[in-house]
């Protein structure tokens, strides 16, 4: 969301910011008429209530608000119902349809207008998730730089990306985005993929190395040659794939519609050889009150909505009812690693001194050193140093080795450190001990830095991403439950392997790109699994809208990864993802419960109906009481634990 910061502060920004993502959904006929019919329905229950207190509220006033309310409802959902007839479509839209003109028939104007803005709201959230959607294919154009720097004809140009053509040579400074796929001409730079890798730590770049659009250079600079440009781009692929997986995903079909085929006959038949059986044209609209699927309309709805809301109050986001369906049958869990399973950030591990050098005095130096570099691994020492309390004095003098490290003069001493190839770079030969020690540790997917003082190597610094809080516990429940837990990264097989180690994940797949995560999901979709996919990152942003149901974290994840998810989990607690699909578990036991009341609700009325027992105005009474049991099992979901 754009905000302007000018002299009315950005509250004054905000609505219209808000409009402006979703004019196309909040002007469609639908939200319109579902709006007007549902403000229309408040009133007319709050005025009905106020009658109970004040004289001056005739309940004829109350009545003529619930009709105007299932009239403009109503009229909505005759239409689709026809325009369905003439597609062949048959909907819940007909049996609501004919519900609705039976209720208004015989004055029951209250239930007229609950069934109408009921169903209405249902495909009102749908319509809203759908727009939340499109916001998500924005956010991704969000990562490319508005301007960039372009080197024709021996002149800087300062352009817009659509400008851009194959061949042209980028200036991309420190803290600047790159707007191309392309190769490094010249220059060093840190550069953070993991919006397009998933590589929770920056990767250094230097002459031949391939970069990609939207990602973000932390530290040096370099000079790129276009190779790819606009929608060609890795970003513009996963662009393309989180649109078409979002067009290809079925939406779930709700139990009515699925029925319609032939409840909406068994209604109009039923209700013609009651009129011809009896010859009572009462009789035969008290079938069709009965026939109102009402309590079947209310049996998966009020299920869908206290389970939302339970997982609401306890710190997660479902974004609409669907979501909840689809997640009771999931058998599958992937997850993304970086900011998923760990942290997404670095973390001293491990110091390693060598000879007689003290653990504190390595990492005192290093982080003195280290003291003003805005590299990730440099702030991670810092914090480390402050974290035991290390004091952490001003270097005499700094000089960045870009890419590759630092050198500086601190406490009299000469401080040299970085990754073993800046060693190896600079001539200087490390001994085999070291060698293995830090061979060693990059087999168990960790990065080490050699720390140099005063031209002797003095020991190592170990970082590792950390294991997210609950991790463990999480794919511990999962598979308690049933489900099969992945793991798919775009981050190296070694630092992989270890976290699937460290959580008890079996399966995993690492140097993914976003389309390869697409194909793992579509393959076991294809093998007939229902299919969860877990993620934080922009790359994700394809598997998570492929996926059966997506889920990021709320926290540490992307703008395009909380947009194109079904479900958000808002304080990035792993461990409210088991807890979620349990909940689920029971709403679909609910929503069962539910329908095999109501349509033993519908039986019984129907008997009672054709032996003349029930009246229009008891029918409509019978279907207003069986309400409650419904609504009243469906509760019980919101205060579950």
């Amino acid at each position: 969301m754009d905000v302007t910061q000018d002299s009315s502060g950005p509250l004054a920004v905000v609505p219209r910011s808000l409009f402006r993502d979703y004019r196309e959904f909040l002007l469609t006929p639908g939200t319109i008429f579902t709006l007007v019919s549902s403000i229309l329905l408040a009133i007319a229950v709050l005025y009905q209530v106020s009658g109970l207190f004040i004289d001056a509220a005739p309940e004829a006033y109350a009545d003529r608000i619930y009709l105007a309310a299932a009239l403009v409802g109503s009229s909505f959902i005759w239409y689709s119902a026809v325009q369905g007839i003439r597609e062949g479509d048959f909907t819940a839209d007909i049996p609501v349809s004919l519900a609705t003109a039976a209720a208004i028939a015989i004055g029951q104007y209250p239930a007229a207008a609950v069934v109408a803005v009921l169903l209405l709201l249902g495909g009102l959230l749908e319509e809203l998730v759908a727009a939340r959607a499109d916001r998500a294919l924005d956010a991704l154009a969000r990562l490319l730089p508005d301007r960039v720097t372009v080197r024709r004809d021996g002149k800087d140009l300062f352009i817009s990306p659509d400008e851009l053509i194959v061949g042209d040579l980028l200036i991309v400074r420190s803290g600047e985005r790159i707007a191309v796929d392309g190769e490094v001409l010249f220059g060093a730079a840190a550069i953070n993929q993991s919006a397009i890798t998933g590589e929770s730590v920056p990767v250094e770049k230097q002459a031949g190395d391939t970069v990609f659009a939207g990602t973000l250079n932390e530290n040096g600079a370099i000079e790129v040659l276009a190779t790819r440009v606009g929608t060609e781009t890795t970003l513009g692929q996963i662009r393309r794939l989180v649109a078409d997986a979002q067009e290809e995903k079925a939406p779930v079909e709700r139990v009515l519609d699925r029925y319609a085929k032939l409840y909406t006959p068994a209604a109009i038949i039923l209700g013609l050889l009651l009129w011809w059986w009896s010859g009572n044209v009462l009789q035969a609209i008290t079938m069709l009150i009965v026939f109102c699927p009402c309590v079947i309309v209310l049996a998966t709805p009020t299920a869908l909505v206290a389970s939302i809301g339970n997982a609401a109050l306890r710190g997660s986001l479902v974004k609409k009812g669907a979501a909840v369906e689809t997640l009771a049958h999931v058998d599958i869990v992937i997850f993304d690693k970086t900011g998923t399973l760990t942290s997404g950030e670095l973390q001293l591990a491990d110091v390693v001194p060598f000879d007689d050098v003290l653990e504190t005095s390595l990492l005192g130096y290093a982080a003195s050193a280290e003291k003003f570099s805005e590299h990730p691994v440099g702030r991670a020492i810092v914090r480390a140093a402050a974290g035991r309390e290390i004091a952490v004095t001003d270097p005499e003098s700094c000089e960045l080795l870009t890419g590759l490290g630092v050198k500086a003069r601190t406490g009299g001493h000469a401080v040299l450190l970085g990754r073993p190839k800046l060693f190896s770079d600079m001539g200087i030969t490390l001994p085999k001990t070291v060698l293995w020690e830090i061979n060693a540790r990059a087999c168990e997917g960790m990065s080490v830095i050699v720390v140099m003082i005063d031209h002797a190597v003095s020991g190592l610094l170990v970082f590792e991403d950390t294991l997210r809080e609950h991790a463990q516990e999480t794919v511990a429940a999962l598979n308690q439950a049933g489900i099969r837990t992945v793991i798919v990264t775009g981050d190296n097989r070694e630092t992989a392997a270890r976290i699937a180690e460290a959580t008890g994940i079996s399966e995993m797949h690492a140097e993914m790109m976003p389309e390869e995560k697409v194909g793992i999901v579509k393959r076991f979709q294809e093998a007939g699994h229902r299919v969860a996919f877990v993620g934080d990152g922009v790359n994700d942003g394809p598997a998570l809208a492929t996926a059966d149901v997506g889920v990021a974290m709320g926290n540490a994840g992307t703008d395009v990864a909380i947009e194109t998810a079904d479900v958000v989990l808002l304080s990035d607690d792993l461990l409210k993802l088991p807890r979620i699909i349990d909940t689920s578990r029971k709403a679909l036991r609910t929503i069962r419960q539910n329908l095999v009341f109501a349509v033993g609700v519908l039986l019984f009325a129907v008997c009672l109906t054709v032996f003349n027992i029930l009246t229009p105005v008891t029918g409509a009474l019978l279907h207003e009481l069986s309400s409650i049991p419904v609504i009243a099992n469906s509760a019980r979901l919101i205060g579950m634990k």
